[in-house]
């Protein structure tokens, strides 16, 4: 996880709870935040799928995190055609139930009504970098990068769509009234409703929008399930193949607003969205966040690691989160490096730096020093090309590419198979 505090943070937070003139209180609350990402090459969850291992933590956390990459094969009917959502309500299924079996860890939690809704969030697709319009929903604050990890953190659009370069579907969780009027919605249908990824037809269009694309809003729940639920769906959001959803314990729902969405493509021609990324800007209470899940640049030829630096700034360049006026958000950051806490997550395609070789024999040693000293990403962080003034977690699990399907052989392994080797990284 590679992780930044902004001055304007730091600056704005006394080392006291009690601002030195007396004249403000502060008051800090902590909160466990889980960020993982996975990229699960193509494959649609089955059913039966166990998320427990993976999810379920000890004590449950606050706030869940999840991005993922290649949710559908990135092939030429995905990533110019109709965009297929059935895998995305597939694992949104499967989280759901997951997360809403985690052992409670203490008393009850307090569930709001389903008429106290956040304010509604705003999406951007960064083709139009000067247009804004209205959504639905919520959320937070704080800078890093992160990879299958989780920390503890203590904190005191309406939408465009080009056709090409930016999914079509944002799901929010909330009901079709909460939204701006001006939208039209297909009728709502829960996850578990569509287990076999059938996509509904519904748009919705905005005077407001240059082009008009699907789109999908869903309520998380419905008002009946709403009371039985411990973890709520506050926003999901899906460009082709990259998928990122929050989800937070209900009781901390009404302290979640000012969320907006805003995408970058930067896969074929250099604006679609079989790669690049989707930002959500949220708060909870008073402080910013902003979670980036990115598929960045694939390749392991020398120079491919500068094309992946490339993604990255136009990443940080391109992201916005347009004010809208009357929304009370006069002072939201409007760039990803404006708020106050940030994680970056996802399939960064940076390689380790060794032949084949020399990188299976450091795996098999259990080596993650020297491994690390030849990634990709050490070294162009470490020259100061990268992710400056930004720090990641501890590594101390083994490279996670490429295995072979349902395994833990790395592919090109087994000679039977016809996999390609890769080299681990």
């Amino acid at each position: 996880m590679l992780e930044r505090l902004s001055k304007r943070y730091s600056d704005r937070v006394p080392l006291s709870k009690i601002d030195l003139d007396g004249s403000q209180a502060i008051d800090v609350h902590n909160y466990r935040v889980f960020v993982a990402t996975w990229n699960v090459a193509g494959k649609s969850p089955p059913s039966y799928l166990n998320l427990e291992d993976w999810l379920h933590t000890s004590p449950p956390a606050d706030i869940y995190v999840l991005g993922f990459q290649e949710i559908i094969p990135l092939n030429a009917g995905n990533v110019l055609g109709t965009e297929d959502n059935g895998p995305a309500r597939k694992w949104l299924a499967l989280i759901r139930k997951t997360l809403n079996s985690v052992p409670s860890t203490g008393g009850g939690c307090h569930t709001p009504s389903p008429s106290l809704i956040p304010d509604p969030p705003v999406e951007l697709d960064a083709d139009f970098e000067g247009s804004t319009r209205q959504r639905a929903s919520s959320f937070f604050h704080r800078r890093s990068f992160q990879s299958l990890s989780h920390t503890n953190m203590e904190m005191s659009q309406p939408r465009l769509d080009h056709r090409f370069s930016v999914c079509d579907r944002v799901i929010f969780g909330h009901r079709p009234s909460d939204y701006d009027p001006s939208f039209r919605w297909g009728s709502s249908i829960s996850d578990d409703e569509n287990e076999h990824g059938d996509s509904p037809s519904n748009t919705q269009y905005s005077q407001h929008s240059p082009m008009s694309c699907g789109g999908f809003f869903s309520a998380e729940e419905s008002n009946r399930q709403m009371g039985h639920s411990r973890y709520s769906l506050v926003a999901s959001k899906q460009m082709v193949g990259i998928f990122l959803t929050i989800w937070v314990k209900s009781d901390l729902r009404d302290d979640v607003h000012s969320m907006k969405v805003s995408c970058v493509g930067r896969g074929l021609m250099g604006y679609l969205g079989n790669k690049g990324s989707i930002s959500i800007s949220m708060c909870l209470h008073q402080t910013s966040f902003c979670f980036i899940c990115s598929h960045l640049t694939t390749g392991q030829k020398e120079g491919d690691e500068l094309r992946r630096n490339s993604d990255v700034m136009e990443i940080l360049r391109k992201t916005r989160f347009p004010r809208v006026h009357g929304m009370g958000d006069d002072n939201s950051p409007q760039m990803i490096l404006e708020h106050d806490r940030i994680i970056w997550l996802g399939d960064l395609n940076y390689r380790i730096a060794l032949s084949y070789r020399f990188a299976k024999a450091l795996v098999e040693m259990c080596n993650w020093k020297a491994l690390l000293e030849n990634d990709q990403l050490c070294i162009e962080q470490r020259r100061g090309h990268v992710f400056k003034g930004w720090s990641e977690g501890r590594i101390y699990f083994p490279p996670t590419y490429k295995y072979s399907n349902n395994s833990d052989r790395y592919a090109g392994e087994d000679q039977h198979l016809r996999e390609k080797r890769r080299t681990p990284a």
